[in-house]
């Protein structure tokens, strides 16, 4: 028997802001434990890229499938299969790092253990607002572990994170990749991710 596969595919893709196209024709596909790289130069259109195939923009043109649904007309169907990973970290001020994690995990019915994940993460005991600006990188990627999303969409994911939060996600990817996940990364800094497939947006941008 068959063991299931997870896949995305991105056919034909056009970005457009107030209808102007950004990115033209962006194609991929990605199965279980596939991995793949987004860069280019700032200003290219990574993030949009990212914001269209989750569903926080439209599509101006082309289609996006999710386990071989074609969902391109269905963006909230989409975010319910996707982990997004932006640049705000969505953390609820006037709340310690414990009972983020503990809102998170009710809000996504999770059965993840927040305090091993506070010390995977190695994360302080106050209030968000008084931990550094990598110590809330490193809680709102926690919050990758309690979404139950076979898919992550990663925007960033390593800014602001010194060399052991660099180590600590790249375990993390390295989990959810082996556990038949899928993830899209969009990143200035791609020898990060060795042996991904790699799509430079510069050779995209425009129509």
């Amino acid at each position: 028997m068959q063991e299931y596969q997870n896949s995305i595919s991105i056919n034909s893709l056009f970005c457009a802001v107030d209808s102007k196209v950004i990115l033209s024709d962006i194609n991929f596909n990605l199965i279980s434990g596939q991995s793949i790289t987004i860069t280019g130069p700032n200003g290219v259109g990574k993030t949009l890229l990212l914001n269209t195939i989750v569903g926080f923009k439209s599509i101006f043109k082309g289609k996006i499938s999710i386990n071989k649904i074609n969902l391109s007309n269905d963006p909230s169907n989409r975010q319910e299969q996707i982990g997004y990973y932006g640049h705000k970290t969505s953390l609820q001020t006037g709340l310690s790092v414990m009972e983020n994690m503990e809102y998170w995990k009710a809000y996504y019915n999770s059965n993840a253990n927040t305090g091993d994940l506070i010390k995977f993460w190695e994360l302080p005991n106050k209030f968000v607002e008084d931990c550094s600006e990598g110590q809330r990188k490193r809680i709102s990627l926690a919050r990758l572990s309690l979404m139950k999303r076979n898919i992550w969409l990663l925007d960033e994911p390593t800014t602001n994170l010194d060399i052991v939060g660099k180590e600590k996600f790249l375990e993390l990817l390295t989990s959810h990749l082996e556990t038949g996940g899928i993830s899209i990364i969009a990143t200035h800094e791609p020898s990060q991710f060795d042996g991904n497939k790699i799509i430079n947006l510069g050779r995209h941008s425009g129509n």
